[in-house]
């Protein structure tokens, strides 16, 4: 990943006196939008390339920066031919990551991307995804991701109108020293006025985004886990106790239960003595008698 530790910012453009900026960094980090057409791909050791702010150039209300001069005028002269889909958002968020559960809608973007591992090219067009294996999911969903491509235009039209309209993606990156997965709420510089020589945002430096790594439906989700779990658990306390205090009550009178038995027993013995003594006596009687008789 790249040692980049802190968000480059915007430079002026010599020959672009009139600075319309709705942001205050540059898109993907700097890197240079045009050179992903002429390298390979990052899993065939591609490597992506930063640009450098002296061949900065504002477009569409966003600043993008090159390697080289002649990167910058092929821009120049054919930006949408080499400016990024989905304004450089995740593709396979903006095809597939739906509501609920992703928060993703015209003032709530991302999702995130990776400007040195997660681009592909999809039939002439520069595209990104948060992670490499991303892409690869991208392009093996079906005729080499002009399927979900499609799910993505269609969208992003939904929201802007056309493929050459909307916002481009300056902070939401998804992994290394700056990364923010954009899940929770950032600012929507885009959809206010551009003025000439004014900055929208205001905010430029990394510690000034929001940086949650789980989205509005995720904590919502989480939250009632726990309530539910919660519940739950004094439930069970609950039925435990119960038993608990049953089982003590049964312990506590046993013992005065079994005093009452063995009471119970000692009297039934008695009986039965005397009863054994008035039986032997009564038979011992007729001996006498006969005696008498004598």
């Amino acid at each position: 990943t790249s040692g980049i530790d802190e968000l480059p910012k915007v430079v002026d453009s010599a020959d672009q006196p009139c600075q319309e900026l709705y942001e205050g960094n540059p898109v993907l980090l700097g890197y240079d939008v045009v050179q992903y057409h002429f390298i390979k791909p990052f899993r065939e050791g591609g490597e992506a390339v930063q640009g450098k702010p002296e061949h900065a150039y504002n477009f569409n209300g966003y600043q993008f920066w090159f390697s080289t001069d002649e990167n910058r005028e092929l821009f120049k002269a054919d930006p949408w031919k080499y400016a990024p889909a989905w304004g450089g958002f995740c593709s396979w968020g903006i095809a597939l990551e739906l509501q609920p559960k992703w928060p993703w809608e015209e003032d709530f973007l991302g999702p995130p991307a990776s400007p040195w591992e997660g681009w592909l090219i999809v039939d002439g067009v520069l595209m990104f995804n948060i992670w490499d294996n991303y892409s690869q999911r991208f392009l093996n969903d079906g005729e080499k991701g002009l399927k979900n491509a499609h799910l993505a235009a269609e969208r992003w039209k939904k929201w802007w109108g056309s493929l050459h309209a909307g916002p481009f993606n300056t902070h939401c990156i998804g992994h290394g020293p700056l990364k923010n997965w954009c899940l929770s709420q950032q600012p929507a510089p885009w959809l206010e006025e551009l003025s000439c020589g004014n900055i929208v945002s205001e905010k430029d430096d990394f510690e000034e985004f929001s940086n949650d790594s789980l989205s509005p439906y995720q904590k919502n989700r989480n939250t009632g886990l726990i309530i539910g779990g919660s519940v739950f658990i004094a439930l069970l306390l609950g039925f435990a106790t119960f038993f608990l205090c049953k089982r003590k009550r049964r312990a506590a009178q046993t013992p005065t239960d079994q005093k009452h038995a063995n009471s119970a027993n000692n009297t039934n013995s008695d009986a039965s003595n005397d009863e054994s003594f008035q039986v032997s006596t009564f038979q011992d009687e007729p001996v006498d008698v006969a005696v008498a008789v004598k």
